[in-house]
């Protein structure tokens, strides 16, 4: 169902402040006290990310038969290595035996190796071989095993699953038409990282109302709220506005773009996107480290991109290097314009953590109320699990 703007916007700020609720304690799903009983605002800059979904950890391309990778999943360390036959595994960044990150090791045929002493993985997190002589007496080799988690490959990106394994073939990844077909658009993606919460990214790449930080570049002027919903674990805002002024939208974008005067924002937990009149796209796919860390993956997707002066559509094997240049001369200082303020927002935030925190955007509310949910979801087990646990 559609919300209706009038009430919530017409609500002076002291209303709107009264009206954030204390959201119920919830329990750290790993190394974690219990959630504090805060404002809503203050809590959700403290929760993680639900697991239970695929999660971008890495380029495909920086990932070469023989290289091993460390990323981090919320707090987690994870060792992604692709062996020599060009599979992706996944396992825990620390070896069984002296708690070394196997990330620090090396690529042998199949497995992962320990450098310190020559301990042996598969991809499945088990143990296989053992350098040096299994102790007096031991003649087979002990059942060791690290957690091991779900990866693939897909336009590109790798994806892992950080949550319940056995779930991991039910959860898709997100649909992606301009991606699927038999033409798939080019993109050339932008990873960068940005010391903030991933709830105040969620928030700034939905938000338009921050067109006065990009004041002088102007990719979007004059935006008004138009509406929201949302439908399970997505909530979709449209915003009318302007584009002629942005210099890709004049250069690339048949007739400068003047026939787009609206964009539809979505946060599909947990991965964030937009379209503008189906002809550019983006999402968004963050990798939350801790509470002050989030890796981006940007993915701007272009349709036919027209010659200037003559408005013809631009030969194919030239839209990549385009967008490359693009990314380059624009949206990559673009997005550094964002950076820049979202990581202010993060040390404000750190320093007044009692302050008074008003939005008078309230769309944003429910993107909040949409990531403590599924935080708690995946923290806290179903309350028949806890029932059982009480009673032995």
């Amino acid at each position: 169902m559609t919300t209706d703007l009038s009430d919530a916007i017409d609500n002076p700020i002291d209303s709107i402040e009264r009206s954030e609720d204390p959201v119920t304690n919830a329990s750290h799903g790993d190394g974690g006290g219990p959630v504090p009983e805060l404002p809503r605002r203050r809590q959700v800059r403290t929760v993680g990310p639900n697991g239970n979904f695929w999660y971008v950890v890495e380029l495909g391309k920086n990932l070469k038969h023989g290289d091993v990778r460390r990323v981090r999943f919320w707090k987690q360390d994870i060792a992604v290595f692709r062996d020599h036959d060009g599979e992706l595994h996944a396992v825990e960044d620390r070896c069984a035996h002296r708690q070394l990150p196997l990330s620090s090791g090396f690529v042998d045929g199949k497995t992962l190796v320990c450098t310190y002493h020559g301990w042996k993985y598969g991809g499945c997190g088990t143990c296989l071989d053992i350098s040096h002589e299994l102790g007096k007496g031991r003649t087979r080799l002990p059942k060791i095993r690290i957690r091991s988690y779900p990866i693939k490959e897909q336009w590109g990106l790798v994806w892992l699953f950080p949550g319940d394994p056995d779930r991991a073939g039910d959860v898709p990844l997100p649909s992606i038409p301009q991606l699927e077909g038999e033409q798939p658009w080019p993109f050339v993606p932008i990873v960068a990282t940005i010391k903030a919460h991933f709830s105040m990214i969620v928030e700034n790449v939905c938000d338009f109302n921050h067109e006065y930080l990009h004041r002088r570049k102007q990719p979007f002027v004059k935006p008004t709220l138009r509406e929201w919903k949302r439908e399970g674990d997505c909530i979709r805002v449209h915003y009318d506005t302007e584009f002629e002024h942005s210099a890709v939208a004049k250069l690339f974008m048949e007739g400068g773009a003047k026939d787009l005067n609206d964009i539809e924002i979505w946060y599909q937990y947990p991965y964030q996107g937009s379209d503008i009149g189906g002809k550019y796209i983006h999402w968004l796919f963050m990798l939350p480290e801790d509470e002050r860390t989030t890796r981006c993956f940007f993915v701007f997707l272009f349709g036919p991109i027209h010659v200037p002066v003559f408005n013809r559509k631009m030969p194919e094997f030239l839209r990549k290097p385009i967008l490359w240049i693009t990314n380059k001369l624009y949206i990559e200082p673009l997005l550094g314009e964002d950076k820049w303020a979202l990581e202010l927002e993060q040390e404000g935030f750190d320093r007044h953590p009692d302050a008074a925190q008003i939005e008078l955007n309230p769309a944003l509310l429910h993107f909040q109320k949409m990531s403590l949910e599924k935080w708690e979801e995946y923290s806290q087990p179903p309350a028949r699990n806890r029932r059982q646990a009480r009673n032995g």
